[in-house]
């Protein structure tokens, strides 16, 4: 199972809402350290490059209501994620998974949003924007769109970036292993990505954008099972539907 430690909401609860800010760097303004997911209703909408706004009003165990502010991308990166403002609307009840801003303010850059009524989720991988630490410190951003469709061979959790290996079958028979990185542990877990939504043997597609290095390496910006237990499955379920890395 992806474990994460979900900081308790009462933790963060302090005093002002965040200002509407420039384009920023995400881990300089926000502590990935400190993960948290929040349920409630959309009081405001601010749909504006270079970062979509909302806010969010939270009942606490008290019942009292506290206003969030949520960071989101740009409106072309939510539209790539397959949201649009027609899906999110002032009233909405949503959840947010993040990252609580260095400020103290109760604003929260999201690394997760599922819009409840509908159940359409994105994923954010915000953690792509910086610098993962790793042995090989590869980068995918910078590289062309890749298309795959294979059957799962093996899945390693490790903390921060998870990854699935596929085997791809070729045109010509032969079979290439390929590596699908996702994003972190803490974003699958705030879209509700569990260890049972993906294992050895399904069959799943998986879009987004291939190494730099020209490896067989993809980072993941959509999977989607076509096939569990050895049968096709009447309706694909999709695990991921990320916006794009920049």
């Amino acid at each position: 199972m992806i474990k994460i430690a979900v900081a308790a909401l009462s933790v963060w609860i302090l005093y002002a809402v965040a200002p509407l800010s420039a384009h920023h760097s995400f881990a300089s303004m926000f502590d990935i350290s400190k993960p948290i997911r929040i349920e409630g209703k959309v009081t405001e909408l601010i749909w504006a490059n270079p970062h979509a706004l909302i806010e969010v009003a939270v009942s606490d165990n008290r019942g009292e209501t506290l206003n969030w502010r949520i960071e989101l991308p740009s409106l072309n990166d939510l539209y790539f994620g397959g949201l649009n403002r027609n899906m999110l609307s002032v009233g909405s009840d949503v959840a947010v998974g993040g990252y609580v801003a260095r400020s103290g303010e109760r604003f929260i850059g999201a690394a997760a949003l599922t819009v409840k009524a509908t159940g359409k989720s994105i994923a954010i991988p915000v953690e792509q924007s910086w610098k993962i630490p790793g042995p090989s410190e590869e980068r995918f951003y910078a590289g062309p769109s890749v298309q795959l469709t294979g059957r799962v061979v093996g899945i390693d959790r490790t903390d921060p970036i998870p990854s699935v290996r596929i085997a791809v079958t070729l045109s010509g028979g032969q079979t290439n292993d390929w590596l699908v990185e996702t994003a972190s542990t803490t974003t699958l877990e705030q879209i509700g990505w569990k260890e049972t939504s993906l294992v050895t043997g399904d069959v799943i597609q998986v879009g987004g954008k291939s190494a730099m290095s020209g490896s067989r390496k993809v980072f993941a910006l959509s999977v989607v099972v076509i096939e569990k237990g050895g049968k096709a499955l009447a309706s694909p379920v999709a695990l991921l539907n990320s916006t794009p890395l920049k």
